[in-house]
């Protein structure tokens, strides 16, 4: 962990600064020898203790009142040497294979820590991570994630658990009319319309009851999807006239009743998916997490393990100095914390906040360096807060 601050993880560096904390002399050869599968399962085993004993914050989304707890789930990828290829199969581009290790996390809106975190290959769909969720959600708790994880048999395991969730429409997956059975054509009935909110069957095989809500775009915000749309297109794809004309509008599912949210509601619910991409975006430009990876020569348990000792550390650094920060922060009516720059602070004085030394001078050192600067235009952290208030 101390080695992080520097971006040095080299045996010798590594096997000094053990030595300056035991006391003890410790070779670097000794630390060579530990890099073996025992040591990646203990520290897999760490991450998962350390997660399982955060506890809750007391701030809840306004919109979220009714739910237990709320969780996002989502993926974002780091380059590895290419020796670990066999481990996390990445693309094959000119004849070179690429090892690309996806980062899958659970993350918990309700208080930012993270209920799920592991490494898998970049070929590992989401799609087979989708089930992940129903050994963490609870009767009552709220599901929100992308289309990557749609797949109706988890939905429909959900909807029989009382597991509440929140997914964008899958372009072709089949809706009926829940009064008679009779199938959408979705491009029909959204003709006209500035939005729709009714209850559908959703699948040809599965009939999973959902409530459908599409809500028309800007025609300047239309146009930019569809521009998109074409610019990504996979030269297999065939996209007709009617898949354009969907992108005119934010189509989701649900099986959130309209007495909790109405139709604006489910579409600003939707958005809270962003705090996970910041998330995402401090962590890998804050930590820097890909210069902390060593080229591997021969032994790959040394970068495996390297990647679980990350989530460690972004597990500690979520409990003992984001929270706390921003809760602070909040107290002092400070305005929105950079996770960026408090990322940065945090990696250059892990061992202070590792000890649990974060005083309060300290706490008033990252609002001055680490708060956005000051300006017109709201920031996303800044949006954040004003999103949440304090439970009754």
């Amino acid at each position: 962990m101390n080695l992080m601050a520097c971006g040095n993880i080299s045996y010798w560096s590594w096997s000094r600064s053990l030595t300056t904390i035991i006391g003890r002399h410790v070779s670097k050869q000794a630390i060579f020898e530990r890099m073996t599968p025992a040591w990646v399962a203990t520290v897999k085993a760490l991450v998962a203790e350390v997660i399982k004993t955060q506890a809750a914050s007391q701030k809840k989304n306004k919109l979220f009142k009714k739910f237990g707890q709320v969780w996002l789930q989502d993926s974002t990828c780091v380059q590895l040497p290419s020796l670990l290829f066999d481990k996390y199969r990445g693309n094959t581009s000119g004849g070179k294979k690429n090892a690309v290790a996806k980062l899958n996390v659970i993350v918990n809106v309700v208080n930012g820590f993270c209920a799920h975190m592991s490494w898998t290959g970049f070929t590992v769909t989401e799609q087979s991570l989708s089930s992940d969720i129903m050994s963490i959600a609870r009767a009552k708790d709220l599901v929100i994630r992308d289309l990557g994880y749609f797949v109706l048999s988890v939905l429909s395991k959900m909807n029989d658990a009382r597991i509440y969730f929140l997914s964008r429409w899958r372009n072709g997956v089949v809706l009926y009319d829940a009064a008679n059975g009779q199938e959408i054509k979705l491009r029909s009935l959204l003709r006209g319309k500035a939005y729709v909110d009714m209850e559908v069957l959703c699948g040809r095989a599965e009939k999973v009851k959902v409530r459908l809500v599409a809500i028309k775009l800007t025609e300047a915000q239309a146009n930019e999807r569809r521009r998109k749309a074409k610019a990504d297109r996979h030269r297999s794809a065939n996209h007709n006239k009617t898949y354009y004309y969907l992108l005119g509008y934010c189509i989701f599912i649900t099986n959130v009743q309209e007495d909790i949210w109405d139709y604006r509601q489910v579409a600003e619910a939707y958005g809270v998916r962003w705090q996970v991409e910041i998330l995402f975006k401090s962590w890998k430009s804050g930590f820097r997490i890909e210069r902390l990876i060593p080229e591997a020569r021969t032994n790959t348990e040394r970068v495996e393990s390297i990647l679980y000792l990350l989530l460690l550390y972004i597990a500690w650094y979520q409990e003992l100095v984001y929270d706390k920060v921003r809760r602070y922060a909040s107290e002092k009516q400070k305005e929105g914390l950079s996770m960026i720059k408090v990322a940065m602070w945090a990696i250059s004085n892990t061992m202070v906040w590792l000890l649990n030394k974060l005083s309060v001078y300290l706490k008033n050192e990252i609002l001055y360096y680490c708060c956005y600067d000051t300006r017109c235009r709201c920031n996303s952290v800044k949006h954040l807060e004003q999103f949440f208030e304090p439970l009754a």
